[in-house]
This record gives structure tokens, sequence and C-alpha cells, in this order.
């Protein structure tokens, strides 16, 4: 049997979870839906087949806001995973992108899902392929 793959030279995702930190309710639920993640895929992480990253309190990268991160290589983890945010990301924003062969830019604009308001990406820190 062949182990599954992502499509289009794909090979792992990353998901954003964005919030403001000026604002006390959306910090906390944040720091919330952290550890609900936490919780909910416990195995996965302990398998070391999802990684959970730290919160960033001041905007990094293209990421304009605070936000706090995860990503995964499984295929097979990514309906789970997309379907838990949807049910639980709040009013929280999600930017849901592949990594790929295609480039940063690519991957976080033109490939990415987003989930609640989408951020305005700061692209400029990318160099397209």
């Amino acid at each position: 049997m062949t182990k599954p793959e992502f499509y289009g030279n794909i090979v792992s995702y990353d998901v954003h979870t964005y919030y403001n930190q000026n604002v006390s309710e959306e910090k906390k639920f944040a720091y919330q839906l952290r550890e609900k993640v936490k919780e909910e895929f416990k195995d996965e992480i302990e398998a070391g087949n999802i990684r959970v990253h730290k919160f960033w309190e001041t905007p990094i990268g293209p990421h304009p806001i605070c936000m706090w991160e995860i990503d995964f290589k499984k295929p097979e983890l990514f309906a789970g995973i997309v379907s838990f945010y949807q049910v639980n990301h709040g009013n929280l924003s999600v930017l849901i992108h592949p990594r790929s062969d295609k480039g940063d830019l690519v991957d976080h604009t033109k490939h990415a899902l987003w989930l609640g308001h989408k951020q305005r990406l700061i692209t400029s820190v990318f160099r397209s392929k």
C-alpha cells in the first residue's frame, strides 16, 4: 500500500490562529483554543505528527497581528484539523496554508484557506518563485 501524499508537491500545512492582544477576551480565547488543540490532538502531538508552536505577542514576518501556529505533515490529519478549527475558532481569524515548492508567497496567498476574517498579510517579506 502506498503512503498517502498531499497533492501538488505540498509537503505540510501550517495553521496560524490570529488574535488581538489588546482585546483581553480575544487573547484569552486564543489561549483556550490552543489548550483545546493540545487536548484534542494529544496523541498526534506526542507522536510528533503535529507541532504546536509558541505565542507570538507581536507581529512577525507576514503576520500583521499576534498569532500562534501548529503544523503537520500527514495528509490523513487534514480533515480532522480543518474541521476542528471550523467548529472551534470562534471569532478568531485562522490561516491554513500549504508548504510547497511554489514558494511562501503563493502558499500564503493564492493557495491559502481562511476561517473568519481574512487578515491582510505583509507579503513584501516574501520572494516569489
